[in-house]
């Protein structure tokens, strides 16, 4: 019970800071963000805690994360545990403390009275068909390979090498980020606060056309974290840009993203053939668990209360969980600045220096003995544990409170000056809190993910679509 008593003391202090910078900033994006974080770090622990009190009998209602404890080690609620829960407790905390400093004399988000950015809806939309044909051109051979040998397309693409894997990736975010944000933008004109389209009422028609059939693609992959991500930023901007909420939109808007997303955790693991003849249980053969912890429960268990607990506990609550947990369990010791070399050397382009050095994530499987890639993570604030011990996990902690804080404070008045720096300051909190889940799952390596995919990615497509609405408008103002 002391766990228990533990999570409850954090998650009620997470609460209360939580609303007390969102009241004092008036910024419902942190809040949003928080919740990102605190689903990966602490959600988790409150359905592990109770499940290991009970003598792992989870499976009842729906827990499937036990096969982790074979590819990794089991997991106990022990004195590591409560180690792992106080780290990310200090982690989180700092972080809090990292906004604090920066936004406690910062102003409230205000209109700055300056003219919406008008946004070109072609622009989305062409960016979108483009990467949606490079996506599947890159992809075709590696599904028809999966679809040959009678294998889950999702479980095969993640573990084949294929050339073009980070661009097939790049593109699917492309295509998702494009059509969330431009259907955000279009939702919420033509009284939009800061951006606004220039008409073009079919977009209103192709947006959702367009997400429903490259979600069923995505669906087909197995993937949700593109369109997930984009939902997130997509969202944030539906609800900065928009001067009267309308919930019925607002509804539309997350009905079209999240259905598709629920449907694919369902069937990503089935082969084609399953999925053509809508075998929805798929052929379950797996050899039952071995750890003596866990012998008692089945790899498949049936019944209506299992399948419907399947669909709502993820384990990507568990994934990065016990990232911490293990490096206690397993004395795990720190590799000061790991993945500071790591981003040094991938500066370098491959064609020139193949080779990089290994990652926070490729150390934590050595030193805890365990197979790379076998369905976990590695959790941010382990990151920085095994790049400077405790030290590092709290220096990183604050220094992404200061980052957040400083791009909250940045949104509260956007600053008068170049367009591009406008649109940092109006998208930057939005893509910070879109790019969180992919940041909380991986180690300090990740940032040079967050230059690129986080903000560059989705604040290039936006400028874009301002450019090219400005020169519509000249055009039109001429004629």
């Amino acid at each position: 019970m002391t766990a228990y008593l533990l999570l409850i003391v954090i998650t009620v202090l997470l609460v209360f800071f939580t609303v007390r910078i969102v009241r004092r900033t008036g910024q419902w994006s942190f809040a949003v963000g928080m919740a990102v974080l605190y689903a990966w770090t602490f959600l988790g622990a409150w359905l592990f805690i109770g499940d290991a009190l009970s003598g792992y009998q989870g499976y009842r209602i729906g827990f499937n994360y036990y096969y982790l404890m074979e590819k990794m080690f089991p997991f106990e609620v022990d004195r590591c545990y409560t180690i792992a829960l106080l780290g990310y407790a200090a982690f989180t905390f700092l972080l809090l403390a990292g906004v604090w400093l920066v936004v406690r004399r910062s102003p409230r988000p205000a209109d700055d009275g300056r003219r919406a950015l008008v946004v070109d809806h072609r622009v989305f939309l062409l960016l979108a068909a483009v990467g949606a044909i490079a996506s599947y051109a890159i992809i075709r051979p590696v599904i028809l390979e999966a679809i040959a040998v009678e294998k889950s397309i999702y479980q095969y693409t993640r573990h084949a090498e294929y050339a073009g894997a980070t661009i097939h990736a790049l593109c699917n975010e492309l295509v998702c980020l494009s059509l969330l944000m431009g259907w955000a933008i279009h939702l919420t004109s033509p009284g939009g606060r800061y951006f606004k389209g220039l008409g073009q009422r079919w977009a209103g028609r192709a947006y959702p056309a367009g997400i429903l059939a490259f979600a069923f693609y995505l669906m087909v992959l197995g993937n949700r974290h593109e369109l997930f991500m984009a939902l997130l930023l997509g969202g944030a901007i539906f609800l900065g840009n928009a001067a009267r909420l309308e919930r019925r939109k607002l509804v539309l808007y997350l009905g079209v993203c999240l259905v598709p997303m629920f449907v694919t955790g369902k069937v990503r693991n089935l082969t084609w053939q399953e999925m053509s003849e809508l075998d929805l249980e798929g052929n379950q053969q797996d050899a039952p668990f071995t750890l003596p912890l866990i012998q008692h429960v089945p790899r498949h268990p049936k019944g209506a209360v299992t399948e419907l607990g399947e669909k709502l506990f993820s384990n990507e609550l568990f994934c990065a969980h016990f990232s911490l947990y293990g490096i206690c369990r397993e004395h795990v010791r720190p590799a000061p600045f790991i993945s500071a070399r790591y981003l040094a050397a991938s500066l370098v382009p491959r064609v020139v220096k193949a080779d990089r050095p290994p990652t926070a994530y490729d150390h934590y499987a050595e030193q805890a003995r365990l197979t790379p890639g076998q369905g976990y993570t590695i959790h941010h604030a382990a990151g920085w544990y095994i790049n400077g011990g405790w030290a590092g996990l709290a220096l990183g902690g604050l220094l992404l409170g200061l980052f957040w804080g400083a791009l909250m404070r940045l949104r509260a008045l956007p600053p008068a000056g170049p367009m591009v720096l406008r649109v940092f300051a109006i998208m930057g909190t939005g893509c910070w809190v879109a790019f969180l889940p992919l940041l909380v799952r991986d180690g300090p390596e990740i940032f040079k993910g967050l230059v690129f995919e986080g903000f560059a990615m989705p604040m290039g497509i936006v400028v874009l679509a301002v450019l090219l609405g400005r020169a519509r408008e000249r055009k039109a103002a001429a004629a």
